[in-house]
């Protein structure tokens, strides 16, 4: 039967995604203006 060793983890530590905050921000923003058009739909079909 073979041993099993517990994974150890690499000296270098990977860096962090650098794509993650134009993604971030285009969420929010894509949210923001979903907001303010379901906003402006709902106000003007009750005047």
């Amino acid at each position: 039967m073979g041993k099993f060793k517990p994974a150890k983890p690499k000296g270098k530590k990977a860096p962090g995604k650098p794509g993650a905050v134009p993604c971030v921000i285009f969420l929010v923003s894509a949210m923001v203006l979903l907001s303010l058009l379901f906003y402006l739909v709902m106000s003007s079909s009750s005047k």
